[in-house]
Order: structure tokens, then C-alpha cells, then sequence
């Protein structure tokens, strides 16, 4: 049904580089994982020391994962680290403040901040230096070593993994033909209401 409804929703095409996480049955290491999936990075955040400060979807829109170290953060394409996050920031113009060159930087935040940067207020480059202890690595390869495709992301990212998507199952009547096992292996999430199901990357239902 998935390909009837949209088929040319890149997951029905091909699951593989979609940013599907399938369910692993052996935890990978962290040298294994392909950080510049969002999906990836926002599942570093478990246990996060600071939800209340910077949310986790936030770090990962901007490009970081968690090291489960405290609050550092890394960016999955300049290797960029930033940690003692405050209140007042936004990962998205501090990734931009301190890694201008960063390639993901150059090709997704810069669009995203277009309209709002001028907004933001300026902090001098000693008192945010100070305060974050940032450490920026050299970007070597071009954007397309490093993985980076515009607008081909999930819609839905906190979908991305099969566990993440049956989880969502968890108000599904049994009644209903469909089980949530076929359904979220086909990409499908459950809004909660009746049998309406959405998938993760493309967002048709």
C-alpha cells in the first residue's frame, strides 16, 4: 500500500540510503555509525544531562551527536566540539559562530538562519570561546565525501528506527488487520488516532 500511495517516496525506493535505522541484534560500535544520518545522532541523546537547556532535536538538526561525555557535542562533518551549553543557545548559530567553514554549515544552516541571523545577538569571539572551550578540526574531502545531500532527509527522523516507529504502536488496536510490526518495517509510524499510520521519511499516510 506504502508504494501505491507514494511511490516515489525514497524509502519505497530504497530503504537502504533513506535514513532507515533497522533493528540491529547487536549493538554497534560508535566508529560504525553514520553520524550524518539525524536520525543517528538524535539517538545519542539518550540520557541527555540537559533537556531543559538544549533539546536534543536541536543538537541533531544542527549537525551534532552526543560523545556521553557531560554535554560535549560533536559536529558530524567538521568534528567541530562544543559543550557547556546555556540557556540562551541556539546549536544552529553556535555552530555557525564557531565553524563558519564547516561544510554543513555552508550548505544547510546557512539557508536555515537566512532569515533570523541578523536577529541573533552578537557575543564577543573571547567571552564565547571562554565559555564553550571549542575545538575545530580541519575538513578534508569535498561535500560529496563527506556525505552531505541537500533536502533528501527524513521528514520524520525521530521515526528512523524500526524500535522508535513500533513504539509509536503502543495504542494500536488488535482488532485491525495490520500489525505494527509489518507497518513499521514498511516505514510507517502511528498518529495515535484510529489506523492512521504516516511514513517516516516522505510523510504520506
Amino acid at each position: 500500500r506504502h508504494r501505491l500511495l507514494n511511490p516515489n517516496c525514497p524509502f519505497v525506493l530504497n530503504p537502504s540510503p533513506s535514513g532507515n535505522v533497522p533493528i540491529m541484534t547487536i549493538v554497534p560500535s560508535s566508529s560504525c555509525l553514520d553520524y550524518k544520518n539525524e536520525a543517528v545522532r538524535l539517538a545519542t541523546y539518550e540520557n541527555w544531562p540537559k533537556p531543559d537547556i538544549v533539546t536534543p532535536e536541536d543538537l541533531a538538526r544542527a549537525g551534532f551527536y552526543s560523545l556521553k561525555d557531560g554535554d560535549n557535542t560533536k559536529c558530524a562533518f567538521c568534528k567541530g566540539i562544543v559543550r557547556c551549553w546555556e540557556p540562551t543557545d541556539i546549536p544552529d548559530v553556535e555552530h555557525k559562530r564557531h565553524f563558519p567553514q564547516c561544510p554543513f554549515v555552508i550548505t544547510v544552516i546557512n539557508h536555515r538562519l537566512s532569515g533570523s541571523v541578523s536577529s541573533e545577538p552578537s557575543r564577543s569571539t573571547h567571552e564565547s570561546q571562554s565559555r564553550h572551550n571549542i575545538i575545530n578540526n580541519v575538513v578534508d574531502g569535498d561535500l560529496d565525501e563527506l556525505g552531505i545531500r541537500k533536502h533528501n532527509g527524513p521528514k520524520r527522523p525521530e521515526f528512523g528506527t524500526m524500535e522508535a516507529r513500533i513504539r509509536s504502536f503502543s495504542s494500536w488496536s488488535p482488532n485491525l488487520i495490520q500489525t505494527p510490526d509489518l507497518l513499521a518495517q514498511a516505514g510507517f509510524y502511528y498518529e495515535g488516532m484510529g489506523d492512521q499510520v504516516r511514513c517516516f521519511h516522505c510523510d504520506g499516510g
